[in-house]
C-alpha cells in the first residue's frame, strides 16, 4: 500500500472529527403505575371466588373515591388454584384466588393516599406489589438534554481539533441515541404496611428524580 502524502491530506474532502456527546437532565416523576392485588384462601373454589370478588370491589370503589377514572384501572390477571396438603397423599386442602390490577396515577401526589385507602378497604387480603414511577411528557427535558449533548460533542471536537492543529468546521452529520428510562421502585407487601395504616399515618412515598439522557454522535468537518 502506498504511503499517504501530506499534500493529499491537505486536499482530502472527507477530513472530519467524529465524537459522541452526552446530555443529562434530572426531573421529578409526574406519574405512577401502582400494582395492587387481592389474595384470598378458602375451603372451596366458590368461597374463594366470592370473597375475592367482594374485597376487590371494595378496593376498586375506594380507589375511585380518590378521583381515579375507570380508564385508569386495569385488571392484569385473575387466577384460581388449589392448595395441596403437605403430606404423602397430597390432597387438596383449599383454594387460592388472586386478582391483580394496575392503577394509573396521573397525580403523583395521590399515590400515598391511594395506597392507604386501598389497604383500609381491602384489609389483610390486599397486597401492594409495586410502583413504577415515570415522566408523562419528557419532551421538554429531552430538548434540554439534546442541547447539552450537542454542546458536549462540540466541546470534545474543539479539543481534538486544537490537538490536531486544524480548524473545526460545521457539523456534517448528527445521529441521536436513547432518551428517558423508566424507574421501577418495588414496594412492600401489605403485611409491612399494616402498622403504618393502622396508626393513621400516611404511607411515605419518595419520588426522587428521574434522569432523562440523550447520546448524540456528531461528525464535524475540519479545515
Amino acid at each position: 500500500m502506498l504511503p499517504v502524502q501530506a499534500e493529499d491530506l491537505d486536499h482530502h474532502p472527507l477530513r472530519s472529527i467524529q465524537v459522541e456527546g452526552n446530555g443529562h437532565v434530572s426531573i421529578p416523576p409526574d406519574k405512577a403505575d401502582l400494582t395492587l392485588s387481592v389474595e384470598v384462601q378458602a375451603k372451596s373454589a366458590e368461597a374463594a371466588h366470592a370473597q375475592a370478588a367482594a374485597v376487590m370491589t371494595s378496593l376498586i370503589n375506594a380507589v375511585k373515591n380518590e378521583i381515579v377514572a375507570d380508564k385508569d384501572i386495569q385488571t392484569r390477571y385473575v387466577s384460581l388454584s388449589p392448595i395441596y396438603r403437605q403430606d404423602t397423599a397430597n390432597r387438596i386442602n383449599g383454594y387460592q384466588l388472586s386478582n391483580q390490577i394496575t392503577v394509573y396515577v396521573r397525580d403523583i401526589g395521590k399515590v400515598s393516599a391511594i395506597i392507604d385507602t386501598a389497604v383500609k378497604a381491602g384489609g389483610n387480603q390486599v397486597r401492594v406489589q409495586g410502583i413504577n414511577l415515570g415522566i408523562d411528557n419528557p419532551e421538554v427535558a429531552l430538548t434540554q438534554a439534546r442541547e447539552k449533548a450537542y454542546a458536549n460533542a462540540r466541546t470534545k471536537a474543539e479539543q481534538y481539533a486544537k490537538l490536531a492543529g486544524v480548524t473545526l468546521d460545521r457539523a456534517i452529520h448528527i445521529s441521536e441515541g436513547a432518551g428517558a428510562l423508566p424507574i421501577s421502585t418495588p414496594y412492600s407487601e401489605m403485611s409491612l404496611l399494616k402498622g403504618v395504616v393502622g396508626a393513621s399515618a400516611p404511607t411515605p412515598i419518595q419520588i426522587g428524580e428521574q434522569e432523562v439522557s440523550v447520546t448524540v454522535n456528531v461528525i464535524f468537518g475540519v479545515e
